[in-house]
């Protein structure tokens, strides 16, 4: 009989939804602004994301389904509603990204027209951030304290949960689970409409799979 490498904890388990496409993704836009909608290729991807969540829970619900504030995520969660004849809870301090002063522009556009803005942030683009927004290291910090105070809160700990967010908090997500250097946040591609699974105990955490598509 072989030992067991890791005591017996409790596992939350939460299965990362990105929203589905939107104008902004398809333009290559910076955007935090939560009021942008879908588009019909993202709604697409939302109801192909529900059918592939339910192929992986091979016949079980989840828990719980968890949502952020922005249109995108609420839109992108409605067929999992439908799915599971669940209804959404919605989490605080999961809110993508902030960019500030670069809403709604591309690298390509700052690196053009706000050349020093540009030169600045590319002397650290973890630790520094945007006029007016949040650097990449604070919103690794923000999130991995969210996730933290999540899977210790009795109302989630030891559940299987969904959580429809964005791409840049399943990334901090990734960097927080696996304890790696933020430098790493860029290093995962998140499409829009995948899923990403970590399962979470006290100790530990365990990446399943990244970035998964029907």
């Amino acid at each position: 009989m072989s030992e067991e490498l890791h005591p017996l904890e409790e596992v939350t388990t939460i299965y990362f939804l990105r929203h589905g496409h939107t104008m902004a993704t398809e333009m290559g836009l910076l955007y935090s602004n939560p009021d942008l909608p879908l588009t019909e290729k993202g709604a697409e991807q939302a109801q192909s994301a529900a059918g592939h969540l339910e192929s992986l829970l091979k016949g079980r619900n989840p828990d719980k389904i968890l949502r952020g504030t922005a249109l995108r995520v609420k839109q992108s969660a409605e067929p999992l509603v439908a799915k599971f004849n669940l209804e959404t809870e919605e989490v605080e301090g999961f809110e993508e990204w902030q960019v500030g002063d670069w809403e709604g522009r591309t690298y390509l556009d700052i690196k053009k027209n706000s050349p020093e803005q540009y030169q600045a942030w590319c002397k650290d683009p973890i630790g520094n951030a945007p006029p007016g927004g949040e650097s990449i290291s604070a919103l690794a910090d923000r999130i991995g304290k969210a996730i933290d105070k999540l899977t210790r809160n009795k109302d989630y700990a030891g559940k299987t949960l969904c959580m429809v967010t964005h791409s840049g908090i399943i990334r901090s997500s990734l960097v927080y689970a696996l304890e790696m250097p933020i430098a790493n946040f860029w290093r995962f591609n998140i499409p829009t409409g995948s899923i990403t699974r970590i399962d979470f105990s006290p100790s530990f955490a365990t990446v399943q799979f990244t970035a998964s598509r029907a």
